[in-house]
């Protein structure tokens, strides 16, 4: 039987929005997800690489997400700082997920003088890497697919999104992908990769 892992941002996190692991759990698959909203690709990767040997996997998909992102790790002394964030004042598994938020001076003043571009891609692509080696050793299917255009491939789920017809359901103001986009996320991953026999049908209206 095929057990699944997935990690992404808040594209593919299922919280309160019918997002396309929602859709592929409703259709009895076992999935463990570990995406988070709003998390950076040191999160997505690190989640992983650090969960796949635990468990019998037999597939993995990795959604990337912007560069840019800034996961960090809640104390007492800085949780002022999430509190008091505008737009992301939510706690992700011990980690504030500022993501680009600029309420504060000391973000403004990471992004300007301390952020390192060319270091995080790196981290990145190694990381990518390292995933493509483990699940190699460890006889998993490995998908990845960029949220967002970061130059790995030519298809980013976003860009798509915003040229698809179902563009015109969006939410303002709101970053997820709508239910009848995450319908085609979870046909496309099915039919370039799962290649399962799916009730995809149930779902549209």
């Amino acid at each position: 039987m095929s057990k699944i892992l997935i990690s992404g941002c808040g594209i593919t996190f299922p919280g309160e929005r019918p997002t396309w692991p929602k859709i592929l759990r409703l259709c009895k698959l076992d999935i463990t997800d570990l995406s988070g909203p709003a998390i950076s690709n040191y999160l997505i990767l690190n989640q992983l690489l650090e969960e796949l040997p635990k468990n019998n996997y037999t597939h993995c998909i990795c959604q990337l997400t912007n560069y840019g992102k800034l996961d960090i790790e809640l104390t007492q002394k800085n949780r002022f700082l999430m509190e008091q964030d505008s737009i992301r004042n939510f706690e992700y598994r011990g980690f504030w997920p500022s993501s680009t938020s600029q309420d504060h001076k000391y973000k403004r003043i990471w992004k300007d003088y301390l952020y390192s571009p060319k270091l995080e891609r790196q981290d990145t692509m190694l990381k990518v890497e390292h995933l493509q080696m483990l699940c190699e050793r460890l006889n998993v299917k490995l998908y990845i697919v960029q949220g967002y255009d970061i130059g790995l491939t030519n298809y980013n789920i976003y860009d798509d999104y915003m040229n698809d017809a179902t563009w015109n359901l969006h939410e303002p103001g709101q970053s997820v992908p709508c239910q009848e986009f995450q319908i085609k996320i979870a046909e496309r991953i099915n039919r370039e990769f799962l290649k399962m026999d799916l009730p995809f049908d149930k779902f549209k209206r």
